[in-house]
């Protein structure tokens, strides 16, 4: 098989993200370090050398970007600051505008203020429309809302194919699935819990804590919007039932979640918080704003009643965020890592598979 060598192809990577990887002269120290680099899985030396010799077929082919959770134990350990670790963070972006077939996540991740004019242009327009609003807007908001996952599926149906064709499909030019229930399990086990936070040989707990409650406070918000399950203009709650426990669980997780991670940026906390990305930003700052809209909803339906005029206006906050945070944040950023870290991890199954078929077509 013939590659391509891009000798532009470390200058693009260096737009999504801040490394030095010119001052590297791989000693492979920061492989060496890394306790999630495997024989078979070895980063970040290799990935360094793909973007320094312009091999982007390989790049575009590899699961290793996923595989790492940016420990920073790479960056700190490097001998010549050449911060490996945000370059594989930066390789991630890279990949996702790379598999994303509209373009959309290229220009947000090069040009992040262009994105965050849109998040807050939706924003403006979907709060002043709701305002203006005089219907039942709590059937508005359940129509609303039913779009939702229809909008993101599609989204990442086409992330995840463009994955599996860039990974598996051109190298064995032909359509192979894993039904092997250890692959499945793992999977499943990494996308929910993303352990490998707490296999880095420094292990920062409260990273990996922090990560937990965003991702099963965001999966139980989803739930709740996208089945409408939180009708507040339509009934008083109760303080204490098994829906206020979903509720209080996702809302509050994202907020506390949300915190920790905007303060660990604020004074960079850890290596991992070193460099920050606007759209990393951006992501956590939306996450506690979501949780935070949820949380008053439902408060300000239970103390002021669902007939409450501050309580419309909370809820119609909650949703303008919601639509601006469901169209212009999640398919576009790094909200998506969510699905690509665990379908990484069978994907890799999937390789190991199908390895001799593999390396007879290399």
């Amino acid at each position: 098989m013939t590659k391509k060598v891009n000798p532009k192809l470390l200058k693009e990577i260096k737009k999504y993200g801040a490394f030095d990887i010119s001052a590297c002269f791989n000693c492979g120290n920061c492989s060496a370090v890394c306790p999630l680099s495997k024989e078979e899985l070895s980063f970040p030396r290799v990935m360094i050398r793909h973007a320094q010799i312009g091999d982007k077929q390989s790049i575009l082919s590899s699961l290793e970007p996923w595989m790492c959770y940016y420990c920073g134990e790479c960056s700190s350990t490097c001998p010549r600051d050449a911060s490996p670790g945000e370059f594989m963070m930066s390789l991630r972006r890279y990949l996702i505008s790379e598999y994303d077939i509209t373009g959309i996540s290229k220009i947000f991740y090069r040009f992040p203020y262009i994105q965050n004019i849109f998040v807050i242009f939706i924003f403006a327009i979907a709060l002043i429309t709701f305002l203006k609003f005089n219907g039942d807007f709590g059937s508005l908001a359940a129509k609303i809302e039913l779009v939702f996952p229809f909008y993101i599926t599609l989204y990442i149906i086409s992330y995840l194919f463009i994955m599996y064709k860039k990974t598996i499909l051109d190298r064995l030019k032909k359509f192979v699935v894993s039904l092997n229930p250890s692959n499945i399990k793992n999977m499943i086990v990494h996308g929910f819990t993303q352990k490998n936070f707490i296999a880095c040989s420094e292990k920062d707990y409260v990273r990996w804590f922090s990560h937990l409650l965003v991702m099963s406070g965001y999966i139980l918000t989803l739930i709740i919007s996208n089945l409408h399950i939180l009708e507040p203009l339509k009934k008083q709650y109760l303080l204490f039932t098994p829906l206020s426990v979903l509720i209080y669980y996702s809302s509050l997780s994202l907020i506390a979640g949300g915190s920790v991670m905007i303060f660990r940026r604020l004074f960079k906390k850890g290596q991992s918080s070193k460099f920050s990305h606007s759209t990393d930003w951006l992501f956590v700052i939306m996450l506690f704003l979501i949780g935070l809209s949820l949380f008053l909803t439902y408060t300000s339906n239970i103390v002021f009643g669902a007939d409450s005029n501050l309580l419309e206006i909370i809820y119609k906050i909650n949703i303008a965020i919601e639509i601006s945070w469901i169209l212009i944040v999640v398919p576009f950023t790094k909200w998506i890592h969510m699905f690509f870290r665990p379908f990484a991890i069978y994907l890799n199954g999937l390789k190991k598979e199908n390895s001799q078929v593999i390396v007879e077509e290399i």
